[in-house]
């Protein structure tokens, strides 16, 4: 059964709004595959509850994860609406059309929090998204496959947050470990 773009529209439940959201945010850029998609959506979800609490994120190998968004990302390209590339996640011209229909969902403010989490997370390595999160959140670590291998790159990883102009110096230190001074010894290094 072939559904019009109007009936996907008017049946997609907040997470799918959400997805497409970010998906089109920053000029419909892709996110860049399935870590980069779990973190952008759990910071979205930290931000706005009910995104959070029908996500349900729970400690997983890489951090927070949710199945919920993982099947939602899933229904969204069976249903023609997101691509799945090499280059990550994309929303299709029918994707787009549905964006149209559903973007006043979510508030102004909300809807500039979610380009906002995209674009501090979009151009950054996984590894240094996985530092930012298992610092930040550390109750999601528990199940981490890589959190001793991010924490011994803790301190290098904290610096190109930092040169990138994407955490403050304060934070880049309380990611790295260290205190103010013994970071300012080490940048200058």
């Amino acid at each position: 059964m072939e559904f019009t773009l109007d009936e996907i529209a008017d049946s997609l439940p907040h997470l799918g709004v959400v997805i497409l959201h970010l998906l089109h945010a920053g000029g419909n850029s892709a996110v860049r595959g399935d870590v980069l998609f779990q973190k952008e959506l759990f910071l979205i979800g930290d931000y706005i509850e009910r995104i959070g609490d029908d996500a349900d994120f729970v400690p997983h190998i890489f951090g927070p994860y949710s199945e919920s968004a993982e099947v939602a990302l899933d229904e969204l390209a069976s249903l023609g609406l997101v691509r799945r590339s090499e280059g990550g996640y994309t929303l299709t011209p029918d994707g787009v059309s549905v964006w149209e229909r559903v973007c006043s969902v979510f508030p102004t403010e909300e809807s500039e929090a979610i380009g906002d989490f995209k674009a501090f997370l979009n151009d950054l390595s996984v590894d240094e998204v996985l530092l930012f999160v298992y610092v930040t959140y550390p109750e999601y670590t528990h199940e981490s496959a890589r959190l001793r291998d991010i924490l011994q790159k803790r301190v290098p990883l904290s610096a190109s947050l930092y040169r990138k102009g994407k955490v403050s110096l304060e934070k880049a230190a309380f990611l790295a470990g260290m205190n103010m001074e013994s970071y300012l010894d080490y940048l200058k290094r």
